[in-house]
């Protein structure tokens, strides 16, 4: 067999929803799932660790028996929203490559892709609600969000597009579209 993609996530959503699209594309040969490996790092500080810098430095320089290249799919993340310096998609991206040479590395940022289209602030759930097909449902979310701020005790609600999106799942029951790596096979979820 021949050397693979090897994928790192943000998180398990990002890893399940990639994994999904995988097994939909899979007519296309080079969109086959056997041809790439998705690993999510469980935030994106542990990228930067020793263990997976090593191995990337590795694949880069075509030193990996198992993969031909590596790329990295996170969220942009959105300025107004984090206070991190590294959100929005330029610093975000600008914050990737900084991480990898101080390592040592020049990861390509063409192997990088953010959330939600490789050029705007997001994530992942900024993609899913823009294609989401029932716009009128995400409307009543956002009236109750208006409801909620118009009483005399608010406070910000923490994450309010993943709970929008999760709602908008939940109305088709696919909330646990989320929760388990898809298995196109038939045989168990994870």
């Amino acid at each position: 067999m021949s050397k693979k993609t090897l994928i790192y996530t943000e998180g398990k959503s990002d890893k399940n929803f990639l994994s999904w699209c995988l097994d939909v594309w899979k007519n296309e040969d080079h969109f086959d799932q056997a041809h790439f490996d998705i690993i999510h790092v469980e935030g994106k500080d542990k990228l930067f660790s020793d263990e997976f810098c090593k191995r990337i430095e590795n694949i880069l320089k075509n030193k990996n028996q198992e993969y031909r290249q590596v790329c990295i799919i996170f969220d942009a993340d959105i300025k107004k929203e984090n206070q991190e310096s590294d959100a929005g998609f330029n610093n975000k991206l600008k914050h990737i490559r900084e991480k990898f040479k101080e390592k040592g590395t020049d990861f390509p940022k063409e192997q990088i892709f953010l959330f939600p289209n490789n050029q705007d602030d997001g994530d992942l759930e900024t993609l899913l609600l823009k294609i989401a097909k029932h716009d009128e449902f995400l409307k009543c979310f956002e009236s109750y969000l208006e409801c909620i701020k118009s009483k005399e005790y608010y406070k910000p609600i923490k994450n309010i597009r993943k709970n929008m999106l999760y709602a908008y799942l939940e109305v088709f029951e696919l909330q646990k579209f989320f929760q388990y790596k898809w298995d196109t096979n038939n045989k168990k979820n994870e």
